[in-house]
């Protein structure tokens, strides 16, 4: 098992109250379960802060008491989707063979993250979202359906776990994760 807690677009150079919050949940979860590892994903999100989220979650965690070994740092992800997709990478990189994962964002996009992190991981990894964050939405019902949708459609017609088909489909069709004349950051 592992523990992966998603990053929010920084405000500023230091952890912000949503993303501490994040940070703090996915803390208890990790102390609360047998995870091996726990993740942090979210690249420079803000081009104004020389910073990536996951970054910044890691060194709230380590200050928090959390062995700098334990940690993996994801900071490739743009969005939801590469969230997941690095993430999965990242788990196979490291010779990782787990069979059940604790996400931890906020309660209103748990739905959507879930939904990603189960194409990209397949049907022998179970998503669970029991750590989710109750927060304030700044995402109305029909935002967060749209977003959903808009994932569900990313995915469409891709076996759940394929992460090279998924790779193909992030560099043809997502503005995010343009992979050409460059060598992909993290091979799958």
């Amino acid at each position: 098992m592992i523990v992966v807690v998603l990053g929010h677009r920084l405000e500023s150079s230091q952890i912000h109250e949503r993303l501490r919050a994040r940070v703090n949940a996915g803390i208890r979860a990790f102390n609360a379960t047998d995870a091996s590892s726990l993740f942090f994903s979210g690249g420079q999100t803000n081009q104004h802060i020389d910073r990536t989220e996951c970054g910044v979650m890691g060194e709230y965690a380590v200050r928090q008491g959390v062995d700098p070994d334990r940690i993996v740092l994801d900071p490739f992800a743009h969005d939801t989707i590469g969230n997941a997709y690095f993430t999965r990478v990242l788990c196979d990189n490291l010779g990782l063979d787990i069979d059940e994962l604790s996400l931890v964002t906020d309660d209103f996009h748990a739905p959507r993250a879930k939904y990603a992190f189960d194409q990209c991981f397949g049907a022998d990894v179970a998503v669970e979202t029991t750590h989710a964050v109750e927060t304030e939405t700044d995402c109305d019902d029909s935002t967060c359906q749209q977003k959903l949708q808009r994932t569900r459609a990313f995915f469409e017609s891709i076996p759940a776990g394929d992460i090279e088909a998924i790779r193909q489909r992030l560099h043809t069709h997502h503005d995010y994760y343009d992979f050409s004349g460059t060598v992909h950051p993290v091979s799958p």
